[in-house]
């Protein structure tokens, strides 16, 4: 397989020199398998983001030799589908040789990892048995947080050595692993701190993996940054680009990112294009073809609490209901106009519609509490990066696309109704008159009998039921007591 003649390239990508690797490639060796000179070639292009240079690369390295080596690269190039299958014919074809079986065992775990299927498991398992190197260990570790039983702290036991590692590549993988990690166990914190620290050893060809824990872990401002960075380097398609836009959307709460994001990743990237399931989720959109019931119930738990947790976190009850328990009355005031508004309110409009005055320094010790209960509200504007699920935002969603049953099964009751905050009053005032226009506009009888008995003295509702109400219906007497009775009571 060539191996001993590999080695000195291999082991210049191992220690990050890739300019001299390459120039080792650049032309043929004498004792050096064309092949793999191809295979690494494209590996290469890869790593400089050329997905499709890679393809190409790895596939004529395959068809002049099918080696264990060329296989693993071609398994690596293809789309995850066509990769895994090339894979596992290669693991039937090439057996003994452990380093060999344990580089197609890797490459598999990733193209099924890549495809959202626990048996990525098994084969690090397999990789990690067969050839126990840092990666195949890490591999292992990672895979193990999506779809092991591990206990978390024995990942972090088992990587965290791997940190000081003299290979960038390694410290890097072990980073990756350990931020997630300690995601999974809710510590938001020290997952940021983790990865500040990784920052300064990202090169382009590191940087779309780390975009999307860099979305959950760090602060607005550092995200933004990474994204712009991110935005120069990375090819326009594949899991790179989906990773991109999948950081953007969550950041940013963009709709249109997200549903991108998951086009692209639910075949490339499938555990992450339930990150982007769920956020859509929590914005009150729902994606065609749902990858959550196939693949939600192989995730360990603490990962389908990451992936699917907004998805399967009870809503935010603002319509009809009384302050949260957990932000008190004015921090749930904060909450509803920060949704309402998606696109940010300055400090003195925000402080305004909360105290009636430009009160800047209670809103910032406000806001601070609220940072401190897990909501991540950047500045300049004032607005909600990550927004929770919320009935007020499903309500919003629902009205602007035209859905009034969606919208009347979301609205209970006036927004925050206990509340004197001025903003929230004018609010909760425009919510119903845009609900009650709406519902009038659409002429349809059982919309307006809904709304009516949920609003119970609004005459013009009831006078429009009543219009369209047919004399054999036996609603009519019920809207016809109803009219008389308010007009009575209004002097109409």
């Amino acid at each position: 397989m060539g191996e001993p003649l590999l080695a000195p390239v291999l082991r210049l990508l191992e220690e990050g020199r890739e300019r001299e690797a390459l120039a080792l490639l650049q032309t043929p060796q004498e004792g050096l398998p064309e092949a793999e000179r191809l295979a690494l070639l494209g590996f290469l292009e890869g790593r400089k983001g050329d997905l499709r240079a890679y393809r190409t690369l790895a596939l004529e390295a395959a068809r002049r030799a099918q080696t264990p080596f060329t296989l693993y690269h071609l398994g690596l190039a293809l789309p995850p589908k066509a990769g895994a299958l090339a894979l596992e014919e290669a693991l039937r074809r090439f057996r003994g040789d452990a380093k060999g079986e344990a580089r197609l065992h890797l490459a598999l775990a990733v193209a099924l990892e890549r495809l959202g299927r626990p048996e990525a498991l098994a084969h690090a398992a397999l990789a990690r048995l067969k050839d126990p190197s840092p990666w195949t260990i890490l591999h292992h570790l990672r895979l193990e947080l999506f779809f092991g039983t591990t206990p978390l702290p024995s990942v972090l036991e088992e990587a965290e050595p791997f940190l000081p590692h003299p290979f960038p590549g390694v410290r890097l993988l072990a980073g990756h692993t350990l931020a997630l990690a300690h995601l999974l166990r809710g510590n938001r914190g020290r997952a940021g701190n983790l990865l500040r620290g990784l920052l300064p050893l990202l090169a382009p060809p590191s940087l779309a993996s780390f975009l999307v824990l860099g979305a959950l872990a760090l602060d607005p401002p550092e995200v933004r940054l990474l994204l712009e960075g991110a935005q120069v380097f990375l090819p326009r398609e594949g899991w790179p680009w989906g990773f991109y836009l999948l950081a953007r959307g969550l950041g940013e709460g963009d709709e249109a990112c997200l549903l991108a994001a998951h086009g692209l990743l639910r075949e490339d990237g499938a555990l992450y294009a339930l990150l982007a399931e769920a956020r859509l989720k929590a914005l009150g959109m729902e994606v065609e073809a749902s990858l959550a019931p196939e693949l939600a119930p192989a995730l360990r738990p603490e990962a389908r609490v990451l992936l699917l947790g907004e998805a399967g976190t009870p809503l935010l009850r603002l319509l009809g209901e009384g302050p949260l328990p957990s932000l008190g009355p004015r921090g749930t005031e904060a909450l509803a106009l920060l949704l309402a508004h998606k696109e940010g309110l300055s400090g003195e409009a925000l402080a305004e519609a909360l105290y009636g005055e430009p009160n800047l320094g209670a809103l910032k010790a406000l806001l601070h509490r609220l940072r401190g209960k897990g909501l991540r509200v950047s500045c300049a504007p004032y607005r909600l990066a990550t927004p929770p699920p919320s009935d007020l935002s499903a309500f919003l969603k629902a009205l602007s696309q035209g859905d009034l049953e969606g919208a009347l099964a979301l609205y209970r009751g006036p927004l925050l109704p206990w509340s004197q905050a001025p903003g929230v009053e004018e609010l909760r005032l425009e919510l119903e008159e845009a609900l009650r226009q709406a519902v009038l506009a659409s002429g349809r009888l059982d919309l307006l009998l809904t709304l009516a008995e949920r609003l119970g003295e609004d005459l013009e509702l009831w006078e429009a039921l009543l219009e369209r109400l047919p004399p054999e219906d036996p609603r009519l007497p019920i809207a016809q007591a109803r009219v008389a009775r308010l007009r009575r009571e209004y002097g109409v």
